[in-house]
């Protein structure tokens, strides 16, 4: 009954028809409580909490945010909660408010991506559909660029892509931009926008809890019910035709291409990736496909362990030359993915394309998930050290040979730059032999 009532106050607490008010004694002492349990929890579950701050930086952090607790509201705490993991410095040690439906943060009625031309709103509801296509210019009290400034500290990650991938997710949270300052009022949002050379501003509200984000395929792009996109109106790329797959295949005759996507490292119960990609293979053989390319931007990861039901299998089939072999990558590219594209770039001579990845040869990985008794909220820490590469291999990312970055007008259209250059790309004389 504890619990049941403390997600009760919790999940009041967060309505976005509510001013913020301040955490009252016993919540205070609650949160006391659970941040005593982190100061033992978080040392003791993660392999090597203290790889890149020292065990004073921990503290400290801890005890400023027990300082300030009468003064915080609810989601200002779990927002500190969000900077705490942030200082572990590797991805999997988080606190993911799209993945944490007891945190029961709100969504604005717009949806960002980082472009290669900005921060622009790709998608809305139907009462905001004329603010599909607009790029941010400021949210709230701020520029963009220093929006994107006070959300970095609470986004974990393994390098830079991370700040592009969660960045539009954050700014989209009224609880977040007002916890970080960008807004001084939690409950309405002023964004200024620019589209067709014209700035306008548009005030917004909440309008109901973020989607939970959870698993490892990229949920960012699914369609919301009722919600327009700005890709509606052209013939979808083939990246984002079936998100929701773990893994499928297609053969582009016109480019005599066999795309192959994997969006988990995952298996099908009816269709397990060893026969998925020997099946693959076969089509692509059958067909005289001159190009075999394996799509991982919207793969997050999974388990690691599978992975070498697909690499050996094309390190055996012929597109294992140079030329043939192609492999997407992009900011979603992460954990047993990033773990995927490290055996593909020892062990094959595959081709990278796209952006780089959101992760490293040696990574730490394989979250644990430490519950806070008190208020529930969940805070992940990473128990194993993954070394795939030489220790003295220090690349933050792999970058693609064949880089590629989504601009809004490809998405609008329809394209992707990165099949585009793929397709473009000469297969040597000799490959085809």
């Amino acid at each position: 009954m504890r619990y049941l009532l403390i997600a009760l106050l919790a999940a009041a607490s967060t309505s976005a028809a509510q001013s913020p008010r301040p955490l009252n004694d016993a919540e205070v002492r609650l949160w006391r409580d659970d941040l005593r349990f982190l100061r033992t929890e978080m040392p003791a579950r993660h392999v090597n909490l203290f790889h890149d701050m020292t065990r004073t930086q921990f503290d400290s952090a801890l005890t400023s945010i027990d300082t300030r607790l009468p003064s915080l509201a609810r989601h200002q705490v779990i927002v500190e909660l969000e900077k705490l993991a942030a200082l572990v410095a590797d991805g999997h040690s988080n606190v993911g408010p799209w993945r944490d439906s007891l945190i029961a943060f709100h969504s604005l009625p717009v949806a960002l991506y980082w472009f290669s031309d900005g921060i622009v709103i790709r998608s809305a509801d139907s009462a905001h559909a004329a603010l599909i296509g607009a790029r941010v210019v400021e949210i709230g009290d701020v520029p963009i660029d220093s929006a994107i400034a006070r959300v970095r500290p609470l986004i974990s990650r393994d390098n830079e892509m991370g700040v592009r991938l969660y960045t539009p997710l954050l700014l989209t949270m009224p609880e977040v931009l007002h916890a970080t300052g960008i807004s001084r009022d939690r409950n309405t949002i002023k964004l200024v926008v620019e589209k067709n050379g014209t700035r306008r501003t548009a005030t917004l509200e909440a309008v109901g809890l973020f989607p939970m984000l959870t698993g490892d395929v990229d949920k960012g792009w699914n369609r919301r019910p009722g919600w327009l996109d700005a890709r509606d109106a052209a013939k979808p790329a083939l990246w984002l035709s079936n998100t929701t797959d773990y893994y499928w295949y297609t053969y582009v005759g016109a480019e005599r291409t066999l795309y192959c996507q994997i969006n988990t490292i995952q298996q099908k119960s009816a269709d397990s990736l060893r026969v998925f990609v020997a099946r693959a293979i076969a089509t692509a053989d059958s067909a005289g496909a001159e190009k075999f390319v394996v799509d991982l931007r919207l793969n997050g990861g999974g388990d690691g362990t599978w992975n070498q039901h697909i690499f050996l299998p094309l390190i055996k089939s012929r597109y294992d030359v140079p030329g043939r072999l192609f492999v997407i990558t992009g900011r979603k590219t992460f954990s047993a993915a990033q773990m995927l594209v490290t055996e593909m770039e020892k062990y094959t001579n595959a081709i990278f394309a796209g952006e780089p990845t959101s992760s490293h040869g040696n990574q730490f990985g394989d979250s644990y998930r430490i519950v806070t008794p008190n208020n529930r909220v969940t805070v992940r820490v990473s128990t194993l050290w993954h070394q795939y590469l030489d220790s003295r291999d220090k690349r933050m990312m792999v970058e693609p040979e064949l880089p590629a970055v989504l601009s809004f007008a490809d998405y609008e259209a329809g394209r992707d730059p990165v099949l585009a250059a793929i397709f473009k790309a000469a297969v040597p004389r000799a490959a085809l032999k």
